[in-house]
């Protein structure tokens, strides 16, 4: 763990109990010697160093060391519109779309999408937090949704669609990028004819949604 999220971030002096104290000290198991580093959510780009000055059965002490701003920063600025899969799917797939430093995730309801799946963005939001925590991350990426490839790519029109095609995802050197990764099931003719770019993965198979999402990203940023 790289550090934690607590909203009273950049204090003097903090008390840590409830829940809080359970996570850190009883399920990450947290030593008393070591020094805790916590971001505020509200200003995440700080990052304050404290030490612990007391620790009981129930709650503990600290005292700020340092504030030092910290936001590294990806090169390149992604915006991934992933049509919508199932929402154990998105949950395991959330870490690595964060460490992979995606600035923006963008549900689509596309017309393979299921309809009754909702987006648990309290669920979600809770997961990219821990996976900043664990990789460093200051930062997560933005999520919201939309009802149609069209208007994604209404908003996003130089956005290069994931799909069947000769011509073959490339390092992109833009600093600003947006894909399009369809659901199991890929996009259907209709909405193929909204896209402007078009561009393959090079593996001969049949992948899965979040494979090629992965994969798309892994690609683009490179």
């Amino acid at each position: 763990m790289q550090f934690i999220y607590l909203d009273r971030g950049g204090e003097e002096s903090l008390q840590i109990d409830g829940d809080e104290y359970n996570y850190l000290f009883k399920v990450r198991r947290h030593k008393k010697d070591r020094p805790l580093f916590i971001r505020d959510r509200n200003k995440p780009e700080m990052l304050y160093q404290y030490s612990i000055e007391n620790i009981d059965r129930r709650r503990a002490s600290l005292k700020l060391i340092s504030a030092t701003k910290s936001c590294e920063r990806p090169k390149k600025n992604l915006t991934v519109g992933w049509c919508v899969v199932d929402s154990k799917t998105i949950e395991k797939t959330l870490p690595m779309i964060n460490e992979l430093g995606v600035t923006e995730v963008v549900f689509i309801y596309c017309q393979y999408s299921q309809k009754d799946i909702e987006i648990d963005f309290e669920r979600f939001s809770r997961v990219l937090e821990s996976s900043s925590m664990q990789s460093g991350r200051f930062d997560t990426p933005k999520l919201r949704v939309l009802n149609s490839v069209a208007q994604f790519l209404l908003e996003f029109p130089n956005s290069i669609a994931i799909d069947f095609s000769e011509e073959k995802l490339k390092s992109c050197q833009k600093d600003s990028i947006s894909l399009l990764v369809g659901a199991e099931g890929g996009f259907s003719e209709k909405e193929r004819e909204s896209f402007q770019r078009v561009a393959g993965l090079t593996s001969p198979y049949i992948l899965r949604s979040q494979t090629a999402l992965i994969s798309a990203i892994s690609i683009a940023t490179s």
